[in-house]
């Protein structure tokens, strides 16, 4: 027999909630100490659940559960002793594109403590609403690297030569950018020196005052995002299309 598990007072974000049976939900939660876990909620949508207001999305929380198995049961769940982001309209919708995007590519009791930072700072980022799209791109750009798919922004692929500014390149999946020659294939995007070179800098608040950069950066980060998604499709990319 299995050993029971049992974590207490883990801060988490729930990622994504759908129902179980007449009353309780299974949850899929990021937590800091165990990357993303399975959790069963017991009776949590019952008419008398004391608990129902607590199983809240984009909220910092604080989680007990155990069990054994791949499915324990939550023992507790409070809000935590933080003021939770309020989102609303283009900030609530790339919340729901950032939810979705590691609940695809993040697996399971992966343990990734930089990536519960990046989604807790990237929540309250999108709380002041300004420059919602270079947010969402950052966070992109930082999460590939964490999963160890980093991109090469800093120098040319096939000959290890610096990005030069007035050039255009091409940016091949898992190889980076290459100048610009015939033979580019068709749908692959194409970023000018300059902006590979803000990107290799971190100068994201150039980028953002560069309509051209910034939907360069757009097309290539979808480029490669919908790479590692494979067959997924993203249903907030439907109700948000002009920015993720």
């Amino acid at each position: 027999m299995s050993t029971v598990k049992v974590v207490n007072t883990q801060v988490a974000y729930i990622l994504h909630k759908r129902a179980y049976r007449e009353t309780s939900s299974i949850l899929e939660v990021l937590t800091k100490d165990f990357g993303r876990v399975s959790l069963m909620a017991r009776g949590c949508r019952g008419a008398h659940s004391k608990i129902a207001g607590n199983f809240l999305l984009f909220t910092p929380l604080v989680i007990s559960w155990q069990g054994r198995g791949s499915l324990p049961y939550v023992k507790s769940i409070e809000r935590a002793d933080i003021k939770a982001p309020v989102l609303k309209n283009k900030s609530l919708l790339s919340a729901m594109y950032i939810n979705e995007l590691l609940m695809y590519l993040l697996h399971k009791d992966d343990v990734h403590e930089a990536v519960f930072e990046r989604y807790h700072h990237c929540l309250y980022a999108l709380e002041n609403n300004l420059d919602i799209e270079i947010t969402l791109r950052q966070f992109e750009i930082k999460l590939l690297e964490l999963l160890g798919f980093g991109l090469n922004f800093h120098a040319e692929a096939d000959t290890g030569e610096a990005i030069v500014a007035n050039e255009v390149y091409s940016y091949y999946l898992e190889h980076g950018p290459v100048r610009n020659s015939e033979s580019a294939g068709a749908g692959v995007p194409q970023l000018s020196g300059s902006c590979l070179l803000a990107l290799s800098d971190e100068r994201f608040q150039v980028i953002a005052e560069n309509p051209q950069f910034l939907a360069e950066l757009k097309r290539l980060m979808r480029f490669i995002i919908n790479h590692h998604l494979g067959h997924k499709k993203l249903k907030s990319r439907e109700l948000f299309r002009p920015v993720v």
